[in-house]
Parts: structure tokens; sequence; C-alpha cells
């Protein structure tokens, strides 16, 4: 048997990310960049379509993955790399629900959408491969563990292969040390994240009214570029940040927010109003 998670809403806000930020940042270059500016413009383009190259693989490790119930094993698919769980070797099916608490050590993730290693806290160290995360279901091999989002069924046909009963596991049974903090119940790190977002959008908006016309440099653009690829630096390290120390990463979106608003304010006083 065959089961392919619920894979729409993850392609989609893929797809919707790297067209807005590979999009912005592409065009932004090489509108703000002339031919004089071919080194600069390499040194910017060059890990910008690394990245896109990387995210468009990651991409397709959500398009192809799969799990597969065989006769001997479970079997997990991402891209070429086939993950292999004898029916015999799992100690422990648990379905998990609540107060999800993810650490990453290799991973990455946008809604609808997990791939790598994480901690689950209170849980296990897994390798998960998934999308809907009120399906996930973590399998236990020994000292290993893997976290899948399969349906239904397809949970009942694992234990029954692998004759272990599906344990249910809700986090808010759990106490608070063991879950530990929890990034989507930090008022400050999400009002500091929601606000370099507003800046970004502001200045977006504004150099989208006032720049055509102005008679500005086109290099002023950069600022918009410089403030996306920041904000992109500190959303994958915040979170890593996180868990080891919260006030750094509180400290990583504030400078970021002081630089936003900087652009925001030298962005204004070149282009101006068209007064």
């Amino acid at each position: 048997m065959v089961c392919k998670p619920a894979k729409l809403k993850g392609l989609l806000m893929g797809s919707l990310l790297a067209i807005f930020f590979f999009g912005t940042v592409i065009w932004g270059v090489n509108y703000a960049l002339g031919p004089e500016d071919k080194v600069f413009k390499i040194v910017l383009l060059g890990p910008t379509y690394l990245f896109l190259l990387g995210f468009i693989v990651i991409w397709l490790g959500l398009a192809t993955m799969k799990y597969i119930a065989d006769e001997d094993s479970l079997v997990i698919t991402w891209l070429h790399k086939r993950y292999n769980i004898p029916w015999s070797k799992i100690t422990e099916v648990i379905k998990v629900s609540g107060r999800l608490n993810f650490i990453s050590f290799l991973g990455v993730s946008w809604p609808g959408y997990i791939a790598g290693t994480y901690d689950i806290k209170g849980v296990a160290t897994s390798k998960i491969f998934g999308s809907d995360l009120e399906q996930l279901l973590v399998i236990k091999n020994g000292p290993f563990a893997y976290g899948i989002t399969p349906s239904d069924d397809f949970i009942q046909l694992i234990a029954e292969r692998s004759h272990r009963e599906v344990t249910p596991l809700d986090t808010y049974e759990l106490p608070d040390d063991v879950i530990g903090k929890m990034i989507n119940e930090d008022f400050v790190y999400l009002g500091l994240q929601a606000l370099n977002i507003l800046i970004i959008i502001f200045l977006m908006a504004y150099l989208a009214i006032f720049f055509p016309g102005s008679g500005a440099n086109p290099k002023i653009i950069l600022l918009l570029v410089l403030a996306l690829g920041i904000f992109a630096f500190n959303m994958i390290n915040a979170s890593r940040l996180y868990y080891y120390n919260p006030k750094v990463s509180h400290l990583l979106w504030l400078v970021n927010v002081m630089i936003n608003i900087a652009f925001l304010v030298i962005s204004m006083s070149v282009v101006g109003f068209g007064f």
C-alpha cells in the first residue's frame, strides 16, 4: 500500500514563497545594477541562484514524498532517498497531538511541509518527512525515530503490520519544562518578527508608489533586496538560537527592526514623496 501525504498546501506555499522572495531579489538586483556593475551583480546573484536551486530540491522532496507499506518494512521515500523500517524492528507507534515544539538540528519547514532531523520536545528526536502535523505519527525503531503524517487508514495498517498498538500522546498533558519554551507562545519574539514584516511591506509599497518617476538612482532598490536577505537570514537563525538563548533571538530581531527602519528612512530621503 502506498500513502501520499497531503501536499497541496505545502507545494503552493513553497511556490509562493519562492516566487515572492527569489523573484523580488533577482528582479531588484537586475533592475538596480547596470552593465558597469557586472562583478557586483555576480556577487549578489550567484548565491541567490544557489539558494534557489537548493530550495527547488527541497520543494521536489515534498513533491516526491510518499510512504510505502510492503511485506517486510515501512519505506519512506524523499527524492532519491529511501528509509526502510522493518516491521519487526518497530518498538513503538505514537500518535502525537497538542503543543508541538520542534527544535531543528538539520531541517526545513514552511506551512504544509516539514523535512529533516528535529527534536520533538517531550516525544523523541526524529527524522521527519511530513505535511499535515495534525496527523503526526512517530515511529520508534530502537534508538531511532521517524515522524510521518499518513492517513488514518495507513496508520491502522502500520499498527497491524508492526503488531504494535498506536499510543496517543497529547503533549498538553506534559509538564512545561518538558515541552520547553515555544516560539509561537513568545509574544516578544512574534511581535518583533511581525514588526519586521510590516516595515518590509511598507518599504515595498513606498518604493512601488513613489520611486517611479522620482529620478532617484535605481541602486536604492538594493535596500529592499538587502532587507529581504537579512530577514531570510533571521528566519533561519533566530528560531535556532531561541532554544539556546531566547534573549539573543529577540536581540537579533530588534537589530533587524532598526536596520529596516534605517533602510526606510534612507529610501524616503533619496526618493522623496513626489512633491
